[in-house]
């Protein structure tokens, strides 16, 4: 007789006397396919219209001095008054707290009175107090937003306000997000400013890629919109929207006079491009910063890291085309292929 597997099926029988079958599901309620076909979701609802979803977070991305703080001063305006930003989009009327730890009193008063802001409409300040996001300091503003009906808070920027030691660490950043995650369900849509990463000289610019950390930012906003300054306009690009299509880029222009700046809605941009010439300039990108020659599966690996959405035959077919154009293409070990900038005038 078998002593072992005796032991052993009395071990598993007495297991299953005590413990099966399972006298709940612990909390586990999962839908059924059918419950969620008849689920009824409500109509998006903005607080900008286009732009900003109302229970959402959203991040404005661009490079230092790009135009963000008059685009964000300009948008809190909008909202606090129910006005159309950029006499274009319409606003949903609320409240608005502005999380500033960048600039400070001194310089918000002058911007705010270069933009003719009404010292009435309920536009409240949190100026350079060391705010940082934790628990604490969420549960105290969604006490202040009930207070005084505050819909929308932005926070400028999110470098200065996140308690992550590392923004390129996907982990570090979920656990921002987590905290963040009450003001939406309670209604209160979050914009943020973010730093973009400085251009590599002769490769075009990608907002869906360009701002900096890790790419759970990206993955957790409901909307990115990224702004360009160029002279004195400003180029708007919204490169994500979540529940729906991205509205178009668009021009703004910085028009200062009798002592007042405003931003005139110029139009749509001309600046739409494939998406596999997106691929290509990113690809570029991605080998400039490596400084280094890359095998084929690498850079395909890396660009799905940085969130670009893309198949592998439409890579394919992007590589095909820059090869000996833009690309020098080696044989490595075992068939393999890896991939070279070439140098410029390099024939």
């Amino acid at each position: 007789m078998n002593m072992e597997n005796t032991d052993t099926d009395k071990m598993f029988s007495e297991l299953k006397d005590e413990n099966y079958p399972p006298k709940d599901t612990d909390g586990l309620k999962p839908l059924t396919l059918k419950e969620l076909m008849n689920k009824k979701f409500p109509m998006l609802e903005w607080i900008v219209d286009k732009l900003v979803p109302t229970d959402s977070m959203v991040v404005l991305s661009g490079l230092s001095g790009s135009g963000k703080t008059w685009v964000i001063l300009r948008l809190a305006l909008c909202v606090a008054k129910g006005a159309k930003l950029f006499d274009v989009f319409p606003t949903r009327q609320a409240g608005v707290l502005i999380v500033d730890e960048e600039m400070g009193d001194r310089w918000l008063q002058e911007r705010m009175q270069l933009l003719g802001g009404d010292s009435e409409l309920p536009v409240f300040l949190l100026s350079l107090t060391g705010f940082k996001i934790t628990k604490e300091s969420i549960n105290k503003l969604l006490k202040l937003c009930e207070k005084e009906k505050i819909g929308l808070i932005i926070f400028d920027s999110f470098i200065r306000v996140h308690t992550a030691r590392d923004e390129n660490d996907s982990v570090e950043m979920a656990k921002v997000f987590s905290l963040l995650k009450p003001l939406p369900k309670s209604g209160i849509s979050i914009l943020f400013t973010q730093h973009n990463r400085k251009p590599v000289r002769g490769y075009q610019d990608d907002p869906s890629q360009d701002m900096r950390g890790s790419s759970d930012i990206r993955a957790a906003v409901d909307s990115q919109i990224a702004v360009k300054k160029k002279d004195n306009e400003l180029l708007i690009t919204q490169s994500k929207l979540r529940h729906g299509e991205e509205t178009p880029p668009f021009t703004l222009k910085i028009i200062s006079e009798e002592g007042k700046v405003r931003l005139e809605y110029v139009g749509e941009a001309n600046v739409y491009k494939s998406k596999k010439t997106n691929i290509k300039d990113a690809i570029k990108k991605i080998l400039v910063e490596t400084g280094k020659p890359m095998y084929k599966r690498e850079i395909f690996e890396a660009l799905k890291a940085l969130g670009t959405e893309v198949g592998y035959s439409t890579y394919k077919t992007a590589i095909e085309e820059m090869v000996g154009n833009e690309l020098n293409e080696h044989k490595g070990e075992k068939n393999t292929v890896y991939l070279s900038l070439k140098e410029h005038g390099e024939g």
